[in-house]
């Protein structure tokens, strides 16, 4: 069924990035819009002066890709409109319990707290403003959580985690591009578009078809 969408977002990575209704109020959000102020590569922009891009604008490129996988006709016509529609909110809300300095700042979770940013983001998505305004729209707070971080286990569709956390999730291929362009690195050039048309389901597994081998390696 065709989506309703809101609007648009100008991505300088993708390009027009189309939301819902849901996804902008998601997006609205302090969570959400408190990503604005955390540089996805903290730190290196002073080695990079051009690399200020944010975890907001990744969470919204993420989202984007997740939305391109399961459009293929390979998962699409695995996943229900539902199933689809939670890929792209879980892909928009992955990153949200970053702290400052992200990956940096994790180091003292997991010393003094023994939390990682994974459980975090669980955290917030469950007990913030994020759980309420989920269940408002019908989901399940806990269920979007846990499709976040990649920990759904839904029975017989691994591959809806696999999507968002894997060795070839839209995570990865967003931030790869992302940081590619900003920073102006010459190493970070893959086909994100030729690897999402290429993936297939093996078992319950995400899978990418051998015809995209030379674009699988790029990205390894």
């Amino acid at each position: 069924m065709p989506k309703a969408y809101w609007g648009e977002i100008k991505d300088p990575v993708h390009g027009y990035v189309y939301i819902t209704e849901a996804e902008k109020e998601l997006i609205d959000s302090y969570p959400m819009q408190r990503l604005r102020r955390l540089r996805q590569l903290a730190g290196s922009e002073y080695v990079y002066p051009g690399a200020n891009h944010t975890r907001f604008e990744h969470c919204v490129g993420t989202m984007y890709l997740a939305g391109k996988v399961v459009e293929n006709p390979n998962i699409s016509r695995l996943v229900s409109d539902e199933e689809a529609n939670l890929s792209r909110i879980a892909a928009l809300l992955h990153d949200v319990g970053h702290g400052p300095f992200s990956h940096v700042f994790e180091q003292l979770l997991i010393k003094d707290l023994e939390k990682t940013h994974e459980d975090i983001t669980s955290w917030i998505i469950e007990k913030s403003e994020l759980g309420d305004k989920l269940a408002k729209m019908g989901y399940k707070p806990a269920e979007v959580a846990k499709l976040a971080v990649g920990k759904l286990h839904k029975p017989g569709k691994a591959f809806l985690d696999q999507i968002i956390s894997s060795a070839v999730d839209v995570d990865k291929q967003d931030f790869i591009v992302r940081d590619t362009f900003h920073t102006g690195a010459e190493y970070g050039f893959i086909d994100v578009f030729r690897l999402i048309h290429a993936v297939d389901v093996l078992g319950e597994d995400l899978a990418v078809e051998v015809g995209a081998l030379s674009a699988l390696e790029a990205f390894m």
